[in-house]
């Protein structure tokens, strides 16, 4: 944490904490939605674990990246934000393919399959430069306002 500096840090616990708080309550509502009703919405609980993991994730990188509090100080955003564009879209379309070959892997009788984990990769990864620019985009406008 060193190479963050004290705002980043500040975003960081805080958005940290709000994700685990997040994670823990969207296990415990998965819980009861499986003791009370018997629906489960993944092929495995363990599946749907994970799957509740990535969402969580999500959310905390992408609050991370829009708050400048995800790259450190001396990373060049640019060229990290297109490898992780690059490695999105390569998720994702291993996604697609796997989809067109096998869409048992990604739904399987209603029930989310293993293939979903490609996806919130892909997405996970597609998430940061597309929130870097969203980011970017906001700062140039509200540079712009106060000249």
């Amino acid at each position: 944490m060193k190479q963050y500096d004290e705002y980043q840090r500040l975003m960081r616990y805080k958005y940290g904490y709000y994700s685990f708080i997040s994670l823990i309550g969207l296990i415990t509502l998965n819980y009861f939605i499986g003791l009370f009703s018997n629906l489960q919405w993944g092929v495995t609980k363990d599946l749907e674990m994970l799957i509740i993991m990535y969402i969580v994730i999500l959310f905390f990188v992408n609050i991370s990246v829009y708050h400048n509090a995800y790259f450190r100080k001396n990373d060049n955003k640019k060229v990290i934000s297109w490898l992780f564009l690059i490695t999105g879209l390569f998720g994702l379309y291993t996604t697609y393919q796997t989809f067109l070959i096998m869409p048992e892997e990604i739904i399987l009788d209603g029930k989310i399959g293993r293939g979903a984990i490609q996806l919130f990769s892909g997405l996970l990864f597609l998430s940061i430069p597309i929130t870097t620019f969203i980011r970017n985009r906001m700062d140039k406008k509200i540079e712009k306002k106060e000249r």
